[in-house]
């Protein structure tokens, strides 16, 4: 009897994966507007705030933030808004260098691998609408052979919110542009997921919007 259900869970793990990877994982590709301006101009002043940030976390420690960022140029009438997204998670291949990103905040997980990605302030109005209209109506429900996915994508980061039966899951893979942030010909991505906070959303949607209200 133990075998039979042992059976069954790994036939439904199978089926689950199988479900999840009938959607392309990538990004939009290509570069946000705000890291093609900091690679175009010599010089140009780059601001973060790290007082308003959201995040969401999985069971296993992993974790997203998500902050504002304003980029200008001297003398230039050159404005940008948008966010830094940073995620912080386990080595995902086998014998990758655990190298990091700078960052004044620091690595909180010993042996995790922390990468940032930035959205475009039209990217992120489009974020929010689409977590409002096609994620947080479904956090709740359930299917009977039957799925659904909700895809957003940007040039930097792939968002997936997916129910199959009684399950849910919230996937981001976002663009490795390595530790400098600018490695040349990135072609890598770095996932992070979760299941068991997927009820996290609508507070994390919440400090988005609080977020975006505060771009000019």
């Amino acid at each position: 009897m133990k075998k039979i259900a042992f059976l069954l869970v790994c036939f439904y793990t199978i089926s689950y994966s199988q479900e999840v990877r009938q959607v392309s994982r990538n990004v939009e590709g290509g570069m946000s507007i705000i890291r093609e301006n900091i690679i175009l101009y010599k010089e140009f002043n780059f601001f973060r705030d790290w007082s308003k940030m959201a995040v969401l976390k999985s069971g296993i420690g992993e974790k997203v933030e998500l902050f504002p960022v304003y980029f200008n140029v001297p003398d230039k009438k050159v404005e940008l808004y948008g966010l830094q997204l940073d995620v912080e998670v386990k080595p995902q291949k086998e014998g990758i260098e655990v190298k990091n990103s700078g960052s004044i905040l620091g690595l909180v997980n010993k042996g995790f691998i922390k990468r940032s990605i930035f959205i475009d302030k039209a990217d992120v109005l489009r974020l929010i609408t689409g977590l409002q209209r096609d994620v947080i109506p479904e956090i709740k429900n359930e299917f009977k052979n039957k799925s659904k996915e909700y895809v957003f994508k940007s040039k930097e980061l792939f968002f997936s919110f997916f129910i199959y039966e009684k399950k849910a899951r919230i996937t981001m893979h976002v663009v490795d542009y390595g530790p400098s942030g600018f490695d040349n010909g990135a072609n890598e991505q770095i996932e992070f997921w979760t299941e068991s906070r997927v009820d996290d959303i609508p507070e994390f949607l919440q400090k988005v919007k609080e977020i975006y209200a505060t771009l000019k």
